[in-house]
């Protein structure tokens, strides 16, 4: 019995928020247009999997939740491979806000209930 408090419908809204402040957040802290687009191509690649994800607040559930965690896994370690973009390394609130995003991320996974 898994005593992680995050449930697969919480995960589902963590993963929305997630999406959008993804795609919001860093023209209002002064990225780049190359790094907006990087981060706005994973935003909308979090809100698509979350909305095909067999989870409660899935407007198509497809993938499994274990999928959708192997997906998170690998969109975690893209996002902290942009800290090597020259675009995000070399604008100090950009490198912030990716290293919060993956903090916040593994969070998430790490505290998320997999099974049912």
């Amino acid at each position: 019995m898994s005593n992680k408090p995050i449930t697969p419908a919480i995960h589902g809204a963590i993963d929305y928020f997630f999406g959008i402040t993804l795609l919001t957040v860093p023209p209002l802290i002064g990225c780049s247009k190359k790094a907006i687009r990087y981060y706005r191509i994973l935003g909308a690649e979090v809100i698509l999997y979350g909305a095909i994800t067999k989870q409660p607040l899935s407007a198509w559930p497809l993938i499994p939740m274990k999928t959708h965690r192997s997906i998170d896994m690998a969109n975690l370690a893209g996002l902290a491979l942009l800290t090597c973009s020259k675009e995000i390394r070399r604008n100090s609130n950009a490198s912030i806000f990716t290293w919060l995003m993956v903090a916040a991320g593994a969070t998430t996974v790490l505290l998320t209930k997999w099974e049912k």
